[in-house]
């Protein structure tokens, strides 16, 4: 309807109101008034009294009209949780076994066989399945909405304009919704590929970091779909919003190397983190043995605690890391709430 033209929609309209079917509901309509005792209106539209509902009517009822629009479209979900999967196969097949490397009964970071060449591609490699499965839940979760928040845009601006519900109610119901599906999102990814991988880290913390690093992610997305008109700019944008992600999470140049001038972009990335919060965990025993263990009998775990700190990543700063993660998601979901609510006041 939105496409036709005026006249087009002035037409369908007085084709209703002549119509056998505007008139039967009509009756009705004025029947049901006159049992509820309220005063019947003599235009067409026969509109009642409006009064304004509740923030938590509101938030309900977009809620249930979420969720819905998430259980209809189960091939849309199949198909997001089938490449989650898939992915995560071909990053399980393709970092097969680099947790273990490291540490196996021949491992280059081990002192019967330690290798101060070897032990660092070792770790990198444990590192890099890390970043990539990081990335991966990262854009798992950012191009859905990317795709179709811009398509959902213009429904959300007339019914706002018709005053039916507010910002805020709108954009709880959308994150309520997407919370447990991009839990059960982070979940299969990491039941394919944890044990492949031969991660050592806490199960639940990676995923539930992961899912922080998603939803944070969809923040930075719904940001974007908030300021475009339509998808094919959405698109555009993405890459303006998901290499820096990558550029500044050290997989490809240590953050220490960063332009001094460049280095702050890090901090409004989520992705570096959510990867400094995942190394903490994962690399935790390592933290563990040099505490116990003097360097000359443990060269590897101190060549990896360097490493890892080369990358800016230290085990005592978790706190500050998932802190500063939920903080950019609040942030990027306030910026895009402003952001849809200024579109709504002036666009109509």
């Amino acid at each position: 309807m939105q496409k036709e033209p005026e006249q087009t929609i002035r037409n369908i309209k007085d084709s209703w109101v002549k119509s056998k079917f505007h008139n039967d509901l009509s009756k009705r309509v004025m029947e049901a008034q006159q049992k509820s005792s309220i005063p019947a209106r003599s235009n067409s539209f026969m509109r009642v009294n409006q009064q304004v509902v509740g923030f938590g009517t509101q938030v309900l009822v977009l809620l249930q009209r979420e969720w819905r629009g998430v259980a209809r479209n189960k091939g849309i979900l199949g198909a997001r949780y089938g490449m989650t999967i898939f992915l995560a196969g071909m990053y399980a097949w393709l970092f097969a076994g680099t947790g273990r490397h490291g540490d196996g009964h021949d491992g280059s970071c081990l002192l019967s066989t330690f290798s101060p060449s070897q032990c660092p591609i070792d770790f990198q490699g444990h590192l890099g399945s890390l970043l990539s499965l990081a990335i991966a839940s990262m854009m798992g979760a950012a191009q859905p909405v990317l795709l179709t928040f811009p398509q959902e845009r213009p429904v959300f601006l007339r019914e706002y304009a018709a005053q039916q519900y507010g910002v805020i109610p709108y954009f709880a119901a959308k994150t309520i919704v997407e919370m447990p599906v991009i839990l059960v999102q982070a979940l299969l990814q990491f039941l394919v590929a944890y044990w492949a991988i031969g991660l050592k880290g806490n199960f639940a913390y990676i995923v539930l970091i992961n899912w922080l690093l998603s939803i944070a992610s969809t923040s930075l997305a719904l940001l974007v779909g908030c300021g475009v008109a339509s998808v094919e700019k959405a698109m555009q944008f993405a890459p303006l919003v998901l290499l820096p992600q990558m550029l500044f999470s050290g997989l490809f140049i240590p953050v220490n190397s960063i332009p001094v001038s460049l280095r702050w972009l890090q901090y409004a990335c989520p992705l570096k983190y959510a990867i400094n919060i995942a190394a903490s965990v994962e690399f935790w025993y390592v933290k563990e043995k040099i505490e116990k263990c003097p360097q000359e009998q443990c060269p590897g775990f101190y060549l990896r605690k360097e490493l890892l700190e080369k990358q800016g990543i230290k085990f005592d700063d978790w706190q500050f890391n998932l802190g500063m993660l939920v903080c950019l998601y609040v942030v990027f979901r306030i910026l895009a709430c402003t952001l849809l609510w200024r579109k709504g006041k002036y666009v109509f």
